[in-house]
C-alpha cells in the first residue's frame, strides 16, 4: 500500500493531479492477485463481516499514516457497510463521518462520460461528431471527435502536465479560473487524433464546454437533473458550478516523511482542496461527493441503470483504446482493472491533498468506494484490501 518511504520533504505544493492517477498505479494490481481470488458472489452481509471491514479500515488508515479515510462496500441488494475513520479537520479535531465530502478528483470524469453518452442517444449530438462544431475558436481540436475525447485518444495536451501553470495555481490558491482560461494553455497536440492515447484532463474540460454548448444548460444543472436527483445522489455537487453543502474534509499534503506531518491545503474557502485547483479542474475533476454516494452511483451506472444496454456496451468498450495499450484499459470515461483476481470497472481520482476510487465488480455485484483526505495511499490497494477482508468474511 505505502511506498517506500522518503527521507527529507517532498517539494511543490500541487504535486499530485488526476492526469497521473494512471501512471503512478502499482502494476502489481493490474495482473496479480493479491490476497484472494474471490470466483462467486460475495457472502451474505453479516454483522461480522462488518466489523472486518471496519477493523480493515482503521489498519489501513494507521499504515498509511492518513488525516481520515470514508469506504463504503454496497450489495446490488442494498446492503451496505460503511465506514470512515480518523479526521476531517486535523485542527479543529472534527471527525470524518458518512456524510463528510471528500474530492472525488477524475471519477468526475464517470459522470460527466456517462451524461455524453445519454445526450448522443438521445440525438443532441454523435459521438462520432467533430468538436469543433461547438468550439470552432479552439485551434487544436481540428478533426477531434467527442468519442476521442471521451476515450483520450484526441492527443490534446494536458494543462496539468504544464510546470508553470502549476506553479502559478500553487502560487494563486484564491484564484479562480475559468474553462477558457485553463484550455487557452494547452499547447502542441501530442498526436494527431485518433493516432495514440495519453490522458488528458484538457479532453473532459472540453467535453463539458461541448455539452454546455451543445445543451444550453449548466453542466451542473444537467447532472444534477439527470443523475443526482433521481438517483438521490444527495451529497454529491459539481463545485464551481453550484452551492455545496454540508461538512467537509480539508485535504493534506505531507511536509514530512519523516515525521509524518501534514500540511492544510485548505484556503479557507468551500472548495476542495482550495479555489484554484477545484476551479481549473472542472468538468475533469470538480465533484465532491462521498463514499456512500460514489458506491451507489458505481451499481446504478454499471448494472444499467442510468444507460440503456446499447449506450453502456459503448462504455464498456475497452477495444477501441487496445491497440495504444493505455496503462489500465480505458473505454468511455471508464478503466478496467483487476483486484484480487477479481475484474472491475471504475476510475480513480489522485489530486493535491485526496485520493479516491470507486471499483464495481460484474461477477461480484458489488461496488467499494474509498476516499481519503492524505496522499500516502493507493486507493485501488484499499479497495483490493476491503475485497480481500469481504470475502475472507466467508471462510471465518
Amino acid at each position: 500500500m505505502r511506498a517506500a518511504t522518503p527521507s527529507g520533504t517532498r517539494q511543490g505544493p500541487l504535486r499530485t493531479y488526476a492526469s497521473r492517477a494512471l501512471a503512478t498505479a502499482p502494476a502489481r494490481l493490474e495482473t496479480a492477485a493479491m490476497l484472494v481470488q474471490p470466483t462467486a458472489p460475495p457472502p451474505p452481509f453479516t454483522p461480522a463481516i462488518a466489523a472486518r471491514l471496519t477493523a480493515a479500515l482503521a489498519r489501513l488508515r494507521t499504515a498509511d499514516h492518513l488525516p481520515g479515510i470514508q469506504a463504503v462496500v454496497r450489495y446490488p441488494d442494498g446492503a451496505a457497510w460503511k465506514g470512515h475513520a480518523g479526521f476531517a479537520d486535523l485542527a479543529a479535531r472534527q471527525a470524518m463521518g458518512t456524510f463528510t465530502l471528500l474530492d472525488a478528483g477524475s471519477i468526475t470524469k464517470t459522470f460527466v462520460a456517462a451524461l455524453a453518452i445519454q445526450l448522443a442517444g438521445q440525438g443532441v449530438f454523435g459521438l462520432d461528431d467533430p468538436v469543433e462544431r461547438w468550439l470552432p475558436a479552439l485551434p487544436y481540436v481540428g478533426g477531434v471527435t467527442i468519442r476521442e475525447l471521451l476515450d483520450h485518444t484526441s492527443g490534446i495536451e494536458d494543462p496539468f502536465n504544464n510546470q508553470p501553470f502549476l506553479a502559478t495555481l500553487g502560487a494563486h490558491p484564491r484564484r479562480a479560473w475559468t474553462a477558457a482560461q485553463v484550455l487557452a494553455l494547452a499547447g502542441k497536440p501530442y498526436f494527431a487524433p485518433g493516432q495514440g492515447w495519453a490522458y488528458s484532463n484538457a479532453n473532459y474540460i472540453l467535453l463539458g464546454q461541448v455539452i454546455e454548448r451543445a445543451t444550453g444548460e449548466p453542466l451542473a444543472t444537467l447532472l444534477r437533473q439527470r443523475f443526482f436527483g433521481p438517483l438521490k445522489l444527495t451529497h454529491t455537487y459539481l463545485q464551481g458550478e453550484e452551492p455545496v453543502s454540508g461538512p467537509v474534509a480539508h485535504g493534506y499534503e505531507y511536509t514530512s516523511y519523516r515525521t509524518w506531518t501534514v500540511k492544510d491545503l485548505s484556503d479557507g474557502s468551500t472548495y476542495l482542496p482550495f479555489t484554484s485547483l477545484a476551479t481549473s479542474l472542472g468538468a475533469a475533476g470538480a465533484l465532491v461527493t462521498t463514499a456512500d454516494d460514489l458506491a451507489r452511483w458505481a451499481l446504478y451506472l454499471y448494472r444499467g441503470r442510468v444507460l440503456p444496454p446499447a449506450e453502456l456496451s459503448q462504455m464498456l468498450d475497452f477495444g477501441l483504446t487496445s491497440a495504444f495499450h493505455p496503462r489500465l484499459p480505458y473505454g468511455l470515461g471508464v478503466q478496467r482493472r483487476s483486484l484480487d483476481g477479481l475484474g472491475s470497472w471504475g476510475h480513480a481520482g489522485s489530486l493535491s491533498g485526496y485520493r479516491a476510487a470507486m471499483r464495481y465488480f460484474p461477477a461480484a455485484g458489488v461496488s467499494i468506494a474509498v476516499l481519503a483526505n492524505g496522499e500516502d495511499i493507493d486507493p485501488d490497494a484499499a479497495v483490493a484490501t476491503l475485497l480481500a477482508a469481504l470475502y475472507a468474511a466467508a471462510g471465518s
